[in-house]
């Protein structure tokens, strides 16, 4: 939602900073002992701090823009992490928890035309909390390494105010399908109800138009609907106004839905020598076999009512000292283990759900992204950096991307909706640690992420939970439901990779499988997800954030390695795209200590043009063939 320009002004920029303490009060008119730049994170090397601090103080003197001549002001925050207190002209304007949504305050009252002093503190005790964190480890900043990374504690977007009048547009809802949009716009103060109306444009034409009150849904069907979707993501202006306010706004035509396919069905696979199929044991199993023989195992499972698939451990290889076998009821998907030998059933054709867009099945091959900068830590140098990682997607020939761990700001998404890239969305998560008070922050910090990012068509699925970060806190099943009575329009994935899956709740089931990618089975009311797999990572001298430190699931030795081994990795998905609708490839970008990007931490290619060219046709055979 945009105003004019005159009626906005960027507080970004070189503000006084100094580390703080619990209980410290605000430090007014004091000049504080250092700058930071504003809004790169206190850990962040363009910040100009580069340390991590509990407690912060932020300050900034200015002047009220002359060019505001409209009744009230508004100062906004994009984020801060983690708790926020703001002061302007030594009053207190309130407080904010929460790391990745945006908050604001009506300064009207408290703002001078001139030597306006805006004190900021903010507390953030990054992962020693026991709020969501995602991937943020303090020690990381010493001691990289693993999949945690360097905080970003404090300001990390863009901080502003806004020139509105006395009854403004507040907020606006936005759902759109294939032949209508619905708008709810809020007003403010207090929600008040006034007159709205609506025009659709494409381009400078107006090509519908609605009216009602504000609180209210109105809906617009449009004539000769022209929809959003991965090749032609085209978005319509939307123009909202009201007596004394006018703001703009766009939105895509693009609805998702599961519809039930037929599947042709698969013959018995046999024993297959290196591959596992974990979970899903039929009571009382594994059992021990009498000799050393895989297809005893199979027998067995031919013979027993509800056994559709098995897996045998080959003796002496792990833990297991004697040949064990395992029966299992349903397909619970594969990994590569040179210690099991395993197998599935023949499956007669069937029905499964498949996602659609638009009425039609797309498959989803995309990558990991993390969205972590060398320099800027969560906080991208650019607008343009931002827009460089979308586009990435399409250079090597992907579709979709799932935002890892992260709420990004909201230009990242504007950038993902013009480019016709779709996101699968994480919640946050507290990634160990979790205990019974995570639960409150984690639910607030979720509704936030719905309700910041709804209006967004590149946003099509909520992943809730991630691997057994801290699922185990949390009624899963109370909260899958919360988030389908918050947004119907999207799918929902329970626990991508993690032990809540195994619940079949939602729409997706979803597993993790490294290196190589694995099998998951899809039934009537889930789609099957490879959430995460790959991690194949070539190490690039003169790239790496500590030299020759690099780790990763699968090294190999040269750019040409590890484009070759995504490709025999992209040719098994193909061949089990019968079951699998989405892929998504560990990851965009190397991040600290972990290697396994396409790009170089400093978002340069690893590949040459004709290695990035190979790697583009096979995502284009794996999503067209």
């Amino acid at each position: 939602m945009t105003r004019p320009d005159d009626s906005w002004k960027n507080l970004n920029g070189l503000w006084e900073f100094e580390p703080g303490a619990q209980n410290q009060p605000p430090p007014f008119g004091k000049n504080l002992s250092s700058n930071i730049l504003v809004p790169f994170p206190v850990e962040s090397c363009l910040s100009g701090v580069g340390t991590n601090y509990k407690y912060l103080w932020y300050r900034l003197v200015f002047n009220k823009p002359s060019q505001f001549t409209s009744s009230r002001v508004l100062l906004h925050f994009g984020a801060v992490d983690w708790q926020t207190t703001v002061y302007l002209n030594r009053n207190n304007l309130g407080s904010h928890t929460g790391g990745y949504d945006g908050f604001s305050f009506d300064v009207t009252s408290s703002l001078k035309s001139t030597d306006n002093e805006l004190i900021v503190f903010v507390y953030d005790p990054s992962d020693e909390g026991f709020q969501p964190n995602g991937k943020q480890r303090i020690s990381a900043i010493h001691s990289p390494g693993g999949d945690t990374y360097t905080p970003s504690s404090g300001i990390w977007q863009t901080v502003w105010l806004e020139n509105v009048p006395e009854v403004y547009i507040a907020d606006n809802k936005i759902l759109a399908d294939t032949k209508k949009v619905t708008i709810t716009t809020t007003a403010a103060p207090q929600s008040q109800r006034v007159p709205v109306t609506y025009d659709v444009l494409d381009g400078n034409n107006v090509v519908a138009s609605g009216s009602g009150i504000s609180g209210s849904p109105v809906t617009i069907t449009i004539p000769s609907p022209k929809l959003w979707d991965v090749n032609s993501p085209f978005l319509y202006n939307l123009r909202i106004k009201t007596s004394n306010d006018s703001v703009l706004s766009y939105f895509g035509m693009r609805e998702v839905n599961l519809v039930l396919t037929q599947h042709p069905g698969v013959p018995d696979t046999g024993v297959q020598q290196g591959i596992d199929r974990p979970g899903s044991d039929l009571p009382g199993y594994p059992v021990e076999l009498p000799s050393a023989d895989p297809t005893l195992c199979w027998n067995m499972c031919k013979q027993k009512a509800g056994c559709d698939t098995w897996a045998y451990a080959v003796p002496g290889c792990d833990s297991f000292t004697k040949p064990m076998c395992w029966l299992k009821s349903g397909y619970p998907g594969t990994n590569s283990n040179k210690c099991r030998a395993s197998g599935s059933l023949a499956r007669s054709p069937y029905l499964m759900a498949r996602p659609h867009l638009n009425g039609k099945f797309l498959f989803l091959a995309g990558w990991l992204d993390q969205s972590w900068w060398p320099d800027g830590q969560y906080t991208a140098p650019t607008d343009e950096a931002l827009a460089f990682d979308i586009q990435a997607v399409k250079t090597f020939g992907l579709n979709s991307i799932r935002l890892h761990q992260k709420v990004n700001p909201e230009r990242w998404y504007y950038h993902a909706d013009r480019t016709g890239v779709i996101v699968m969305q994480d919640m946050i998560q507290k990634y160990g640690g979790a205990t019974a008070a995570t639960v409150q922050p984690f639910i607030q910090d979720l509704r936030a992420m719905i309700s910041g990012r709804y209006n967004h068509p590149c946003i099509i699925q909520w992943d809730v939970f991630n691997e057994g970060d801290c699922v185990s806190s949390f009624n899963a099943t109370s909260v899958v439901e919360l988030v389908q009575s918050l947004d119907p329009s999207r799918f929902v994935d329970t626990n991508s990779g993690g032990p809540a899956n195994n619940l079949h709740i939602a729409d997706v089931n979803d597993i993790h499988s490294y290196p190589w990618p694995g099998h998951p089975i899809p039934s009537k009311t889930q789609f099957a997800m490879i959430g995460e797999f790959g991690g194949i990572g070539a190490f690039i001298d003169g790239h790496m954030w500590v030299p020759n430190q690099c780790e990763t699931y699968l090294h190999v030795n040269t750019p040409q390695d590890e484009a070759d081994t995504y490709v025999k990795m992209a040719s098994m998905i193909l061949q089990t795209k019968d079951d699998i609708s989405v892929s998504i490839y560990t990851q965009i970008t190397d991040v600290e200590r972990e290697c396994d990007g396409f790009l170089n931490y400093d978002r340069t290619n690893k590949f040459t043009d004709e290695q990035t060219k190979q790697i583009a046709n096979a995502n284009y055979e794996l999503i067209n063939n």
